[in-house]
């Protein structure tokens, strides 16, 4: 665990805030699609901790810089939302098991929705690191509404090919992101393609079913409720199924949260 400070804690819009601490350099190098457990060092508020995916992530000789982008949907959320500017925080992570990048895959398509968008963006980023042009990248980003799109300014600035969609038609395309996908897989090499989602539980259940009878692999990162974020409380079980095709529940935070899509089983959650 450590103690970091807050450099920012910026109000994005009625729910959405883009929060900076500032970690010492003693800090892991995080993956992308793994998280944190974070709470303010002095509060009486709720005990838990909350999960926070990493949005993006810098480090130099003296110091780790840590941006998470969340929403207020309780007490926890909450109380970050009303930090200010040099209020310690303690941070357990990083934490759970990210992304697996498959080089040998040169079309990538990456899909969020809602606060998907966190790790998905820190995920374009270290791609782009890491191979530069040689591989092929796709970005989808959906939500409710376009005052539910945050975090689309970090990925503009990469040049890329971005399509959007709403609910509700208010930006981009009018309907659920996963609409998206069968024009932009058409032609696609499952030898050669991957994808990389991350979003609410029918988005992901919609995405597994269109890619079933399309060979192309994807890399889920599941959203549920973590307690612990170490997988000892068993609160974010979700069953999956292993090589031999047997049925086993899972810690989505110690296990997860990224999965193999495949191996999920839908019809249990």
């Amino acid at each position: 665990m450590c103690t970091g400070r807050i450099t920012f804690n910026n109000q994005l819009g009625p729910h959405h805030l883009h929060m900076a601490v500032r970690l010492p350099v003693k800090f892991p190098d995080p993956i992308p699609g793994q998280f944190v457990m974070i709470r303010p060092t002095r509060n009486a508020g709720p005990l838990l901790s909350r999960p926070l995916s990493i949005y993006n992530y810098e480090r130099d000789q003296n110091q780790v810089i840590l941006e998470f982008l969340y929403r207020v949907v309780g007490r926890g959320t909450e109380l970050l939302s009303q930090l200010t500017p040099a209020a310690e925080v303690n941070i357990l992570g990083p934490l759970g098991r990210g992304f697996r990048i498959e080089k040998t895959r040169s079309h990538r398509i990456l899909l969020a929705g809602g606060m998907g968008v966190a790790p998905i963006s820190f995920l374009a980023h270290y791609l782009k690191g890491q191979v530069g042009g040689k591989h092929e990248l796709k970005i989808c980003l959906g939500a409710k509404s376009c005052a539910e799109i945050i975090g689309i300014e970090r990925i503009k600035v990469m040049q890329g090919f971005l399509n959007i969609a709403t609910d509700d038609g208010s930006m981009g395309s009018c309907g659920p992101v996963t609409d998206l996908l069968p024009n932009i897989t058409q032609g696609c090499d499952p030898r050669k393609t991957i994808i990389y989602a991350c979003g609410p539980m029918a988005m992901l259940k919609t995405l597994a079913e269109q890619l079933a009878p399309t060979g192309i692999p994807c890399q889920a990162s599941i959203e549920e409720r973590m307690a612990c974020g170490v997988g000892a409380c068993l609160g974010c079980a979700v069953a999956v199924k292993n090589r031999r095709k047997e049925i086993e529940q899972k810690s989505v935070c110690k296990d997860g949260p990224v999965f193999n899509i495949e191996d999920i089983c839908w019809d249990q959650l």
